[in-house]
């Protein structure tokens, strides 16, 4: 590797090496003792909010979102206050410094912005240039913009001083990422020691939505499989966080089951990419779809989607 320097240098690397996954860190000096502040990283084009030649599905349809499915993440993404309990076991308390990895539009990182206080402060990443923007705004609406630093940040190196946090949190995001390993060991060393990676992640397979039949609904689950990396991440956390060296992992599988359609959302965005995989008729598509809303209606449908709430010490 070597070195970034001026614009042109920027434009003879991306045309070099247009699926960077590597950065060079530069020094930064009285910049808070880099506490707040970001380090100066050379970008990928990912970075800079583009798509590379090549990128898989699971990757390129989060850089790439029309503005129907952003305002559709908007209103799903927003902070629901039973989500709180999700969030118990990383302990996060004020002035603590806290990373929100794959921070959508940023309602979980304003309000771990409140949870931390004016002593505190927040890097909220996303690999989306729109996600960036709303968070900003979301955040200065919120009136706690000054202590959210927003980072447009692919995952494979993340843009903060080593061991400069207290925690790190992640929620249905490492689902996507290329290279999971990788990826826990850069939370590792962002970390401080002591300092805590909270994880949440559910796991597609296991999934049980009632009275589809389940074979039907395994079919549907293989068909949208593909826009994401690991669908059945969340049974393999403690292992990633083991490897990686983190102590006192505690996992908790949290259901809150759904009578009332709170996730027809997640099962509709399930059928579009089942829909776009090309291994499953349209039909059965709209056969499940149709089955599942009609049992809405009646009062007899359950969903249960499990979610692995993982977390580790440095």
């Amino acid at each position: 590797m070597s070195a970034i320097g001026d614009k042109a240098d920027i434009g003879t690397y991306r045309q070099d090496i247009p699926s960077l996954l590597a950065e060079i860190r530069l020094s930064i000096d009285g910049l808070d003792n880099g506490r707040h502040r970001p380090v100066a990283f050379a970008k990928s084009l990912h970075q800079e909010g583009l798509a590379v030649a090549g990128d898989p599905f699971y990757k390129d349809h989060w850089i790439n979102i029309d503005r129907d499915r952003l305002d559709r993440y908007e209103r799903m993404f927003q902070w629901n206050p039973a989500s709180s309990a999700l969030y118990e076991p990383a302990d996060i308390r004020p002035g603590h410094i806290v990373a929100d990895f794959g921070c959508g539009p940023g309602y979980t990182a304003i309000e771990i912005a409140k949870w931390v206080g004016p002593s505190g402060h927040v890097h909220a990443l996303d690999i989306n240039p729109d996600f960036v923007s709303r968070t900003r705004k979301n955040a200065n609406a919120a009136g706690v913009g000054e202590r959210i630093t927003v980072h447009q940040c692919d995952g494979s190196i993340l843009p903060l001083l080593d061991e400069s946090l207290d925690r790190l949190t992640t929620r249905n995001t490492l689902i996507y990422v290329d290279d999971l390993a990788s990826t826990i060991r850069e939370f590792r060393r962002v970390l401080r020691g002591g300092g805590k990676l909270h994880t949440v992640e559910g796991d597609w397979p296991m999934m049980i939505i009632e009275p589809v039949p389940s074979k039907d609904w395994a079919a549907l689950v293989n068909a949208a499989s593909h826009a994401c990396r690991t669908p059945d991440i969340g049974r393999k956390l403690y292992g990633l966080m083991a490897r990686a060296a983190f102590s006192g992992i505690d996992v908790q599988v949290i259901t809150r089951p759904d009578t009332d359609g709170r996730l027809l959302p997640m099962i509709r965005n399930m059928a579009e990419y089942a829909r776009g995989s090309g291994k499953i008729n349209q039909f059965d598509v709209e056969k499940i779809l149709s089955m599942i809303e009609q049992t809405v209606s009646h009062g007899s449908y359950l969903a249960l989607a499990p979610q692995f709430v993982v977390t580790a010490t440095r």
